[in-house]
């Protein structure tokens, strides 16, 4: 009669006893379950590396389309024909909505934001002038609304020109 040796057939496990054979699916189960949860770790840390890229690509965006609303307001002739008839601000509480302005691209896409120009005048009566300077002033200003899934962000451009 053959005893437990190294090489049996009867127990076919290889260096084990017939008491330690289940043992070998125990350990694979909390090896996986292991490396399951690394992974799983490793997965939700890339996902919140990207979302945050995501919303800093999009802030820099914004701002640099805000940038760009700023320069145009500042260079745009100074008239009272140019600036109320124009057609890009509209006299508050009115605005001028563009949807859709695309205000950069990622690798995957083209990113579009809403575009919303208000102006105020001092005085407010069109045709009248300030009593004490004898000057017409406005604010220009320009609201850029981007949206990133569920969050919306807005960044605003004021420019405040005086005759």
């Amino acid at each position: 009669m053959e005893r437990g040796t190294i090489l049996s057939r009867k127990n076919h496990s290889i260096g084990r006893s017939a008491r330690e054979g289940g043992w070998s699916l125990v350990e694979l189960t909390v090896t996986l379950s292991l490396l399951m949860a690394i992974a799983l770790f490793g997965m939700k840390t890339m996902g919140s590396a990207f979302m945050l890229q995501n919303w800093s690509i999009g802030q820099s965006m914004t701002d640099a389309y805000a940038g760009i609303e700023t320069a145009y307001a500042q260079r745009c002739v100074f008239s009272v024909a140019d600036i109320e008839n124009s057609g890009r601000w509209g006299a508050y509480p009115a605005a001028i909505t563009t949807n859709g302005v695309t205000i950069g691209q990622t690798p995957s896409r083209q990113v579009t934001a809403t575009v919303i120009r208000t102006y105020h005048r001092y005085p407010p009566t069109p045709g009248t002038t300030d009593p004490v300077t004898g000057a017409v002033s406005y604010l220009l200003e320009s609201y850029i609304v981007y949206q990133d899934g569920q969050r919306k962000y807005c960044k605003v451009s004021k420019v405040y020109r005086s005759e």
